[in-house]
C-alpha cells in the first residue's frame, strides 16, 4: 500500500512540474518573441542611421560600401616589392620591412577618370605613391608597426587621399609583409 501511494504522489508532483513548465514555456516565449521584435527594430533604426551617416560623409573619407564589380585593384609588388627601414626602436638596432602594397580602387569614382587609371595613369604616379608609404611605414619602430598595422595602412591611405584629392583609392592593404 504504501508503495502504491508514493507512485501516486510521484505521478501527482510529476504532472505539477509539467504544469507549471508549460506555464513557463507560454510566458516566456511570449516575452522572447516581443523582445527579439524589439531587438530587430533597434538594429533596423541603427542601420538606417549607420548608412544615412557613411553616405552623408564629406572630403576624402572611404566610401562605405564600394560594390566587388566596381573595385579595381593596383598592387605595388612583383620587382617593386619595398624594402623600407623602420625607425630604431628600444634596443637601438635597426629592422627593415619587406612588404607589397595593393591599393583598391572604385572604378566609378570622378578622380579614377581624371587619372585615367584604366590606362595606367597611376604607373606614372608610381614613385610618389612609393615615398608616402615609405614616409609612413618608416616612422614606425618594429614594435610599433607590428601592433598597428591597420593604424599605418589608414595613415597612407589618408595621405593618399590627400595628394590625390579624391577618395578613389578607399583602402591600402599590405598581401605581403617580411619584418627582420
Amino acid at each position: 500500500m504504501k508503495r502504491n501511494m508514493l507512485a501516486i504522489v510521484i505521478l501527482a508532483v510529476c504532472i505539477i512540474n509539467m504544469g507549471i513548465n508549460a506555464f513557463m514555456m507560454l510566458t516566456v516565449m511570449n516575452t522572447n518573441s516581443k523582445t527579439v521584435k524589439l531587438i530587430s527594430d533597434v538594429a533596423a533604426a541603427v542601420n538606417i542611421d549607420n548608412t544615412t551617416i557613411a553616405n552623408s560623409t564629406q572630403g576624402y573619407g572611404s566610401p562605405a560600401n564600394v560594390p566587388f564589380e566596381k573595385t579595381v585593384m593596383y598592387d605595388i609588388n612583383g620587382d617593386n616589392k619595398m624594402t623600407i627601414a623602420l625607425a630604431p626602436g628600444e634596443d637601438g638596432e635597426t629592422h627593415y620591412v619587406q612588404l607589397e602594397v595593393a591599393l583598391s580602387l572604385n572604378s566609378d569614382s570622378e578622380g579614377y577618370k581624371i587619372y585615367d587609371v584604366a590606362n595606367g595613369g597611376l604607373d606614372s604616379r608610381l614613385s610618389r605613391i612609393k615615398s608616402v608609404v615609405q614616409e609612413v611605414v618608416s616612422s614606425y619602430t618594429f614594435d610599433g608597426l607590428r601592433a598597428n598595422e591597420a593604424e599605418a595602412k589608414d595613415q597612407i591611405l589618408q595621405k593618399l587621399q590627400e595628394m590625390f584629392e579624391s577618395d578613389f583609392i578607399f583602402k591600402v592593404d599590405f598581401p605581403l609583409i617580411q619584418y627582420a
